[in-house]
């Protein structure tokens, strides 16, 4: 049986990443973060763990430089969480809305409630605006539930779901570990050169 060939991978964010991050964060968020938000969470906050999904696939170039600056730039996603006294919580999570439909938020979402779990987390929370349904959907999915709506919560006056997850329990995890497999074997039979011609359009 031939291994599965992901066309994406998901790893911790590095400094050169942020740039990257700010600009997806802009592109994606009525109330973007500054630059100065990730620069204390990669550095200065022990209880943050942020990833990006970023494509494999890169495009050839003539340099080192050039082929990391390329890798960087195929970077399409990615999420933060973080773990306080058996607590998680969803500090953001973003898109690219070209590469939306794939089940790569999903992925992503996945990731940041395995490593709550990895840190001991019992309950994972996170703050959704109340507009968006389709994120809404894909957390209750994950058993998150709506705990309080907090009024004015965005910078433009919307209000926000405060939604929470209980993750404890050997149950939860092997559900989890199971809706994974099962996206990552559909995103195994989408060919490769979907994604590739993606970058090229881009």
């Amino acid at each position: 049986m031939n291994e599965m060939r992901l066309p994406f991978h998901i790893r911790q964010l590095e400094a050169k990443d942020i740039p990257t991050v700010i600009s997806i964060d802009r592109l994606v968020f009525r109330d973007p973060w500054p630059e100065s938000a990730y620069v204390q969470e990669l550095y200065f906050n022990s209880n943050a763990h942020y990833f990006v999904l970023q494509l494999t696939s890169a495009m050839p170039t003539r340099s080192w430089a050039e082929r990391r600056a390329a890798l960087t730039a195929q970077i399409v996603g990615f999420v933060g969480m973080r773990v306080e006294m058996e607590r998680g919580h969803i500090s953001t999570l973003a898109l690219r809305p070209e590469w939306r439909g794939w089940g790569l938020g999903e992925l992503l979402l996945f990731t940041a409630l395995d490593q709550a779990i990895h840190n001991g987390a019992h309950t994972v929370a996170l703050e959704v605006r109340v507009s968006n349904a389709v994120a809404q959907n894909l957390y209750a999915k994950y058993g998150f539930v709506v705990v309080s709506q907090l009024r004015g919560y965005y910078a433009d006056g919307e209000d926000a779901y405060y939604m929470r997850a209980n993750v404890e329990g050997q149950a939860y995890y092997n559900q989890l570990q199971q809706r994974r497999a099962l996206l990552e074997h559909r995103l195994c039979l989408q060919p490769v050169s979907i994604a590739e011609q993606k970058i090229a359009l881009r």
